[in-house]
């Protein structure tokens, strides 16, 4: 099957920080977002909370999801949100239409190109010592143990990559979301730079698939 960027679904995670504690715990109270969309409170941030679309995989790379994309980012910045380096943008590719072989040569692709990409796309130090690189280990994943980390029965591994999902690439997501959820990227809330992000996670899996 010849995968189009279009034809895959993805999901995204805008983190944001606002300037007093009550602002975030207000606004997430009021989830005063559009339609398909909601705020939550994210643990690693001091007074923020991260936008989201409500399914982890509901939008596409079309003219409707990058509007709404448009109309959160506005809407973040009328919540007075702004981004500070403890910020990040987290993107899932729905795997639905990729097979589990094709899973895992998207990771292990990911893990013999993680160091290129990191610079490309200037991930902050503060990220890398929250979201870690991808160990060796990755080389030994199967499509085996893709089918038990989807079961949630990865902890029988010693690589905790397998179970864990403080990297760079996670795949643990599979599990709940059947996504991997690329977790390099610096929180923004430019819409040009959040456009290149889903289009080059959307064409990382389209090619390195196979």
């Amino acid at each position: 099957m010849n995968k189009k960027l279009n034809e895959i679904r993805f999901g995204i995670e805008i983190e944001v920080e606002f300037p007093k504690s009550k602002d975030s715990y207000e606004l997430i109270h009021r989830n005063k977002v559009i339609p398909g969309w909601k705020m939550d409170f994210d643990g690693s941030l001091d007074n923020g909370s991260e936008y989201k679309a409500v399914d982890k995989n509901k939008l596409y790379y079309d003219d409707e999801s990058l509007t709404q994309i448009k109309e959160i980012i506005a809407l973040i910045k009328v919540h007075r949100g702004n981004i500070r380096p403890s910020c990040g943008l987290h993107l899932h590719v729905d795997m639905k239409d990729f097979d589990d072989k094709e899973i895992v040569n998207i990771v292990k692709a990911f893990y013999r190109k993680q160091k290129p990409i990191i610079k490309k796309f200037n991930v902050l130090k503060c990220r890398l010592e929250e979201q870690f690189i991808l160990p060796k280990g990755v080389l030994k994943l199967t499509p085996k143990i893709l089918n038990d980390i989807k079961k949630d029965k990865a902890s029988k591994y010693e690589e905790d990559y397998f179970y864990t999902r403080y990297y760079l690439l996670n795949v643990t997501s599979l599990n709940e979301f059947n996504t991997l959820e690329f977790r390099l990227f610096n929180g923004t809330i430019q819409y040009k730079k959040i456009k290149e992000y889903i289009r080059w996670v959307l064409k990382f899996c389209i090619d390195n698939a196979r």
